[in-house]
């Protein structure tokens, strides 16, 4: 059977829409995808492309209290169903694409296309979410409070939902994502921390993780701050000794507010360090050399990992959710409002990297024969 992946549809004015259309008959032969998206607006979409599709899924979703599920037509090529869900805004499917524009029906739209395909996925009427891109101002017109996907999923589902970014080549974490850059130190922890790199390590069981240091040269020995690196070695440390120790969860966070606990476990490690245990100098974490020796790369915040990334892998790279009870991923770029529906060259690497990951996360997150399978 077939892979199902639910697809939310993202910011209708922007590339979103044509990414799905021209790629629709190459997914296919991979994976069997739901779009959210309502008949109406697709046909839009349909007109201002020129293009045609057909032997598609399509799920429109309306608010309701009660969740629910049905085949409602199936014409033309298409087979349109209804999910119904508490959503919390009624659902405005009769307002005209503008092609480049900021817009908050728009806006509206796309984060309601993702809630629906978030509960549909988690429901376990598909078996992966995939996200096409929003725009994070057209959220804000709209009145949604969320800094973007994963802001929301957090919400969703009251998971401290990590995000990943990269592919095979190379793969990074956030530690922190979307806030101001003069916020990040306060965010810096050893508990904090500690919870994050054992999320990060349970949900991908990596062999080997480098953390990038806060400031630059890594704190250069206290000589350029230093602060953050000190608790960055401290919760490593400590990390490092209990993914190693067999000590079940309870004691993870009793050992969080005990220092006797965590020097006890720490003194007696002797075991193989998955995570390095120094913070890793940004500047060159990312040259060649350095990649060959850890690729698997965790940052403090957003930009220190995703500016090289970007500039390395970009047209491969994805956008991956960790520590959810579905697998999301999403393509790791924006709307391009400079392209939309202007028939230019849209590359879809990163769709279809996206699409393949979720497959194979899936298999090794819930296939009992997979369990210790790694990413």
């Amino acid at each position: 059977m077939k892979t199902k992946i639910a697809i939310s549809i993202g910011d209708l004015n922007g590339i979103g829409p044509e990414i799905l259309i021209r790629s629709h008959e190459s997914l296919c032969k991979i994976c069997e995808p739901y779009y959210f998206i309502h008949e109406k607006l697709l046909y839009q979409a349909l007109k201002l492309l020129n293009l045609n599709i057909s032997n598609t899924n399509i799920v429109y979703f309306k608010e309701s209290q009660e969740f629910s599920f049905e085949l409602v037509k199936s014409q033309n090529g298409l087979k349109i169903y209804c999910f119904s869900l508490p959503l919390g805004f009624k659902v405005d499917e009769d307002f005209a694409i503008k092609p480049g524009v900021i817009d908050s029906k728009s806006g509206l739209y796309s984060f309601l296309s993702f809630k629906a395909a978030s509960y549909f996925t988690f429901k376990k009427y598909a078996h992966t979410l995939l996200t096409l891109p929003i725009h994070k101002k057209a959220w804000e017109l709209a009145k949604i409070n969320y800094k973007g996907h994963t802001d929301a999923l957090r919400s969703f589902f009251k998971k401290d939902a990590i995000m990943m970014l990269g592919c095979d080549k190379l793969f990074v974490g956030l530690f922190t994502e979307h806030i101001p850059l003069a916020k990040v130190s306060q965010k810096i922890t050893f508990k904090k921390l500690s919870i994050f790199l054992k999320n990060f390590y349970e949900q991908t069981h990596f062999k080997k993780i480098g953390i990038l240091g806060f400031n630059p040269h890594a704190g250069d020995y206290g000589v350029i701050g230093g602060k953050e690196e000190e608790i960055m070695i401290k919760a490593i440390s400590f990390i490092n000794a209990y993914l190693q120790s067999k000590r079940d969860e309870k004691f993870f966070y009793q050992a969080l507010k005990d220092e006797k606990l965590q020097k006890e476990l720490t003194q007696n490690f002797k075991g193989k360090e998955i995570y390095l245990p120094y913070p890793l100098v940004a500047d060159t974490a990312f040259t060649r050399s350095s990649l060959k020796k850890c690729n698997r790369l965790i940052a403090m915040y957003h930009d220190l990992a995703l500016a090289p990334l970007k500039a390395l892998y970009f047209e491969k790279s994805i956008n991956v959710s960790l520590n959810l009870p579905i697998v999301r991923v999403s393509v790791d770029h924006g709307t391009a409002f400079d392209k939309a529906y202007k028939n230019m060259k849209i590359n879809t690497q990163s769709y279809f990297e996206a699409a393949r990951f979720s497959i194979r996360y899936h298999q090794i997150k819930f296939d009992k024969e997979s369990k210790n399978a790694k990413l």
